[in-house]
């Protein structure tokens, strides 16, 4: 399996009445094949203050075009609160022959 990123972008849990949007690219693959993992940071901002997030991914989960990893955590605490989130990254398509590459429509 060749290096490769993965997209995510979902809100995190309500607290004190508002959510806030995770959206980014994972970062360095550490691992090999179906045993590899990829870290992941960045920073969330919500009218007027921002919470830093950071961690790991999960193993692969196969899908039919190739794999996603699930991502969770919590916002650091700012404001006297944190966010819990859940969710899973995109989907990466490094099973997909190039045959269904060429075939596919956009």
């Amino acid at each position: 399996m060749n290096s490769h990123l993965h997209k995510y972008k979902f809100e995190s849990r309500a607290f004190s009445g508002h959510k806030h949007k995770i959206t980014g690219i994972t970062d360095s693959m550490i691992g090999i094949e179906v045993f590899h993992i990829h870290t992941f940071f960045g920073i969330s901002s919500y009218n007027g203050h921002s919470h830093y997030y950071t961690g790991f991914t999960g193993l692969p989960i196969k899908t039919e075009n190739g794999h996603i990893h699930k991502i969770e955590g919590e916002l650091d605490l700012n404001s006297m609160h944190d966010h819990v989130f859940k969710n899973y990254t995109e989907e990466e398509i490094e099973y997909l022959s190039s045959r269904k590459l060429y075939n596919a429509h956009v």
